[in-house]
């Protein structure tokens, strides 16, 4: 992987890449303040496919956790070359790469992995294994946190190479399956997900589906069926 941002410094030249800076989540971000039991502790982040940085712009905006460090990994090299973004000093660490790559030791030192709105740009092999790695990887204390609609929400490339394509849809019952200690749903049916290293035993619970036919119709049926909240804005822990 090719790092970009150093300590908040800039190591590689910055506006190379071919495209501009875009990307961001509909998910429920505000879970992110929930996870642990003091905020007020050094905390280390990392956010998977980061975007236009919205996520750790949300965490240095809240005075409660503006000291978490943040780090970011992205596919799409243009949103590491944004300028705009790296000026604020929001991402201690960034790497142009996959999340994959990193080495499982550094993964270990996150409280907090962040997956929002990425696992649905993967082909349904790479979405299991990234998952399964992310779990693997992460320290027995720490939180994933994901996020994906939960149908097929249509969404094509937007520009050369930005990964924006939508290649899978996640039932609800394919999230809730992972037995997350917190989850809240945004419009339009989109969830977001806190796993515990327990979510490992019931990885294989996780299918995705490859049918364009999953409306969000039918995604809504399968969330009611099973009994997921689906108020606005709300976070909802669920306990086991």
């Amino acid at each position: 992987m090719k790092q970009y941002v150093r300590d908040y410094e800039n190591i590689a030249p910055i506006g190379s890449a071919v495209g501009f800076p875009a990307g961001d989540s509909a998910s429920p971000k505000e879970l992110i303040f929930l996870l642990l039991q003091d905020n007020s502790k050094p905390t280390e982040v990392l956010d998977v496919g980061f975007g236009a940085g919205s996520l750790g712009a949300l965490i240095k905006s809240n005075p409660n956790t503006q000291h978490w460090e943040v780090d970011g990994v992205e596919g799409f090299e243009a949103n590491c070359c944004n300028a705009s973004l790296m000026d604020k000093k929001i991402y201690r660490n960034v790497w142009h790469g996959l999340a994959q790559e990193m080495p499982s030791e550094q993964l270990k030192r996150y409280q907090i992995i962040c997956l929002l709105d990425v696992i649905e740009h993967l082909e349904i092999e790479n979405a299991k294994y990234l998952l399964r790695h992310l779990l693997s990887c992460m320290n027995d204390e720490a939180f994933l946190f994901i996020s994906t609609p939960l149908w097929f929400y249509p969404q094509d490339t937007q520009q050369q190479g930005d990964l924006e394509e939508h290649l899978i849809g996640v039932p609800a019952s394919s999230m809730m399956a992972l037995l997350p200690t917190h989850y809240a749903v945004n419009h339009p049916l989109v969830g977001g997900f806190v796993l515990a290293k327990r979510s490992l035993h019931y990885i294989n619970f996780f299918q995705p589906t490859t049918d364009k036919s999953f409306s969000y119709e039918k995604g809504m049926k399968i969330a009611q069926a099973i009994g997921l909240r689906l108020d606005p804005g709300v976070a909802i822990v669920t306990r086991f």
